[in-house]
């Protein structure tokens, strides 16, 4: 790639390849997508119901489910068309992100790099809140560049404030930006004056109003989103030595990024952040915003994984900068410490390698599936396996009960069984679900329960994985409880559940968790 190829032939390379990645995704997603995974069902779920609040995250990836499902007419291509777009424009925008900030041929290094991590396969396939809260980052981080690179723009702002109020109600993470914001702003002199720009303040803090809808919700419903996302931050031990398990766990992270990323990607990514940190409030300004978005955090992030356990997605919105510092690094814009300069000529390899893991996340369970292996310990889709198997059967005791239609549906077991059973029923029905701990640990324990739904005197169909008989508390709920069947579904070639299927009749009390 010379530099002396024009500007414009990098943009509508980019825009060429970004077109083409997209028609593929939905070409995939047409012909592959077979079963939803358990937190696509259970979102989905929640769109069935809408509130301004819910469990475990704020309530738009709901309103969306309830918009695409209203579409596409439940198609579950719809919800991969959905991901598919958020995936695919969220690189379009970190391309004039990164345009803006350097060069054209930066924005195509940029592009590059993003098709070629396995993350953005990912999140380009799966419609859960990933997708839409990267794809707001990511409009946030080119809006609010263009505002303080052209202060006149004032629509630069507007598009800020629409992209930080939905993206607060995509997931908490987005509460950072504004904070990130303002350290951006305060390291250097040139831009603290922009802190007095009314218009900016307001755009920045603003956004958090949007939040007072599911602030309001918790506020009736215990706290409850406060309280499950204090989870997330418990350190947990397994007994055993605490520094060998938080090394353990530390570098389990941090192996889990170089999947993410692609090998070749996160080593130059975490180089440039780790050496680029002390550069922070010296370095020129496109630089210093990189760093600010992209580096701190993702070493805060490190610095979190010694102290806990970190769920491999936590960091996807920082290395959004990271991608854009390390296209930048690629196209000979920075000079840091580290990684080594002569290693600029392996940008073919790092495309190459993470070209090769985004193949095996769209091939390998094509490959498993021909030689008879479908959900292999390395199938990347053997969770999404056995599910719409599991409906069929339970659908078929079922309709063997007499007045079927007549009786509710409930589920025991983790909420994706809940969920996964919604979904794949022909008629796609409310299910309930049964929580066997006197907790709530799901948004179904939020909603009411059969009693609560005036079902009392009536009678269910109930689903009980690995089980014989159903637990006690819950049949004597019932009159009387009745075995209809039970049935043995092989979700892989190594791995087989068994499920039982009970029939309760005339409720008595529901035994909630409340």
């Amino acid at each position: 790639m010379s530099n002396s190829v024009p500007p414009i032939t990098y943009q509508r390379r980019a825009l060429f390849v970004l077109g083409v990645v997209f028609a593929l995704r939905l070409l995939y997603a047409a012909v592959f997508a077979k079963n939803p995974a358990g937190d696509e069902a259970y979102y989905w779920d929640w769109g069935r119901q809408l509130d301004y609040g819910y469990y475990s995250k704020p309530p738009l990836i709901a309103w969306i489910y309830a918009f695409v499902d209203w579409i596409g007419h439940g198609s579950l291509f719809a919800f991969r068309a959905t991901a598919a777009a958020l995936g695919t424009l969220s690189l379009f925008m970190l391309y004039k992100l990164s345009a803006s900030l350097f060069d054209e041929r930066t924005g195509w290094f940029t592009v590059l790099l993003g098709i070629a991590a396995p993350a953005n396969a990912v999140l380009s396939f799966f419609l859960t809140i990933d997708a839409p809260l990267v794809f707001c980052w990511a409009m946030a981080l080119w809006m609010l560049w263009r505002y303080l690179s052209e202060p006149e723009q004032k629509s630069s702002l507007a598009w800020l404030f629409l992209a930080l109020a939905a993206g607060h109600l995509c997931k908490q993470m987005m509460m950072l930006f504004p904070l990130l914001s303002v350290i951006f702003l305060a390291l250097h002199s040139e831009t603290r004056p922009f802190l007095k720009r009314p218009g900016l303040q307001l755009t920045l803090f603003g956004s958090y109003l949007s939040l007072i809808p599911p602030l309001v919700w918790n506020a009736k419903h215990d706290w409850i989103t406060f309280k499950h996302t204090g989870h997330h931050f418990e350190v947990k031990g397994d007994g055993g030595n605490p520094l060998f398990e938080r090394l353990e766990d530390f570098f389990s992270f941090v192996g889990t990024q170089f999947g993410v990323l692609s090998p070749g990607t996160a080593f130059v990514l975490f180089s440039l952040c780790l050496t680029g940190l002390p550069l922070l409030r010296r370095a020129d300004r496109p630089v210093r915003f990189l760093l600010t978005f992209g580096a701190l955090p993702v070493a805060a992030m490190l610095l979190l994984a010694l102290r806990q356990s970190m769920q491999p997605n936590w960091p996807a919105v920082y290395y959004l900068c990271g991608i854009v510092l390390t296209a930048a690094w690629y196209n000979g814009k920075l000079q840091f410490a580290l990684p080594g300069a002569s290693l600029r000529r392996l940008f073919p390899v790092t495309i190459g390698f993470g070209a090769a893991f985004v193949a095996f996340f769209y091939l390998g369970p094509v490959y498993f599936a021909a030689v008879g292996k479908s959900g292999h310990l390395f199938d990347p889709n053997r969770r999404l396996l056995g599910h719409d198997l599991v409906a069929a059967e339970f659908d078929r005791l079922r309709m063997t009960v007499p007045n079927a239609n007549d009786h509710f549906l409930v589920a025991l077991g983790h909420r994706d069984i809940t969920s996964q059973l919604a979904f794949g029923l022909p008629d796609q029905p409310r299910v309930y679900r049964w929580e066997s701990q006197d907790r709530i640990s799901s948004q179904y324990e939020m909603w009411n329960n059969p009693s609560e739904d005036g079902l009392g005197g009536k009678d269910a169909i109930i689903l009980a994985p690995n089980a014989k008989e159903l637990p006690r508390q819950l049949s004597r709920a019932f009159d009387e409880v009745e075995k209809v069947g039970e049935f043995k579904i092989r979700f892989s070639y190594t791995r087989e559940r068994s499920f039982a299927v009970f029939r309760g009749r005339t409720l008595k009390l529901w035994p909630s968790a409340r």
